[in-house]
């Protein structure tokens, strides 16, 4: 699909949610083992505690780009938390203790602090991100969250259409109308970046909008050949749409990557 029909067609496009293949977990989700998130230990099997390990990671990665963290990121990853947090609160580094918060359970603190931070440092990208990242863990605060983003996205760019679209979709009911075309203008500001498709794929699972679906994972895998995700969830797709041959060339695809 040419670069310029993708970007228009994504402003329509929606999302890929359960179908009928046979595969009966994502790949992210289908490794069966323990993992240590936070200050428990998670079943690596439950989706949700999966992808709040996955989050976890995502946000101690996040900190160790950020100056100044790396010693906080090293006490998290030993699980430290209690000292993790000294280290930032003495270093006057609050996103890290707004992190540790989020990952030892205390979601509505972390929440708080980062709104705090949204009115402090309007500008910062880091605070956007995580107000963007963690938006959800607290429901109490998703109103809040979401009015922050708002704030901070003002200017146009892919992080801030991402994580309007994030904190639009964790509200209660989901924002779903109105998170999508955030989502496509995010996966067309950033040509290289595959989740804002991912997302819309994920938003969208009625059979008569299966074609947008498709064309969203499609451009993903343009972007990203070897993104099994993607692979994964078009086997079900295709198969919904009684193109089995397409089905089973992603399936061979998916199982590669495997």
């Amino acid at each position: 699909m040419p670069r310029l029909l993708v970007t228009v067609s994504l402003l329509g496009l929606g999302c890929a949610g359960q179908s009928t293949a046979q595969i009966t977990k994502p790949p992210e989700f289908q490794e069966n083992r323990k993992i240590q998130a936070g200050a428990a230990s998670l079943d690596g099997s439950s989706h949700v505690s999966a992808e709040r390990t996955e989050l976890h990671r995502a946000l101690l990665e996040r900190l160790r780009a950020l100056p100044g963290y790396a010693e906080g990121v090293r006490l998290l990853e030993g699980q430290l938390f209690g000292p993790a947090e000294q280290f930032f609160e003495k270093q006057g580094l609050p996103l890290g203790v707004a992190v540790t918060r989020f990952i030892v359970g205390q979601a509505e603190a972390s929440a708080e602090l980062l709104c705090r931070l949204a009115i402090q440092r309007p500008t910062d990208q880091a605070v956007l991100a995580m107000l963007g990242e963690t938006v959800g863990g607290a429901p109490s605060w998703s109103a809040r969250m979401l009015a922050a983003i708002r704030t901070m996205s003002a200017r146009e760019s892919a992080d801030g259409e991402y994580y309007l679209a994030r904190a639009l979709l964790k509200q209660d009911p989901p924002l779903i109308a109105e998170a999508l075309p955030h989502l496509s203008r995010a996966a067309a500001l950033a040509p290289q970046e595959t989740r804002a498709l991912l997302e819309l794929a994920r938003q969208e699972n009625t059979p008569e909008r299966r074609p947008t679906a498709i064309a969203a994972l499609e451009e993903a895998l343009r972007r990203d050949p070897k993104l099994a995700t993607a692979h994964y969830r078009l086997v079900q797709l295709y198969r919904a749409a009684g193109q089995l041959e397409k089905s089973r060339e992603h399936l061979r695809l998916y199982q590669e990557l495997k």
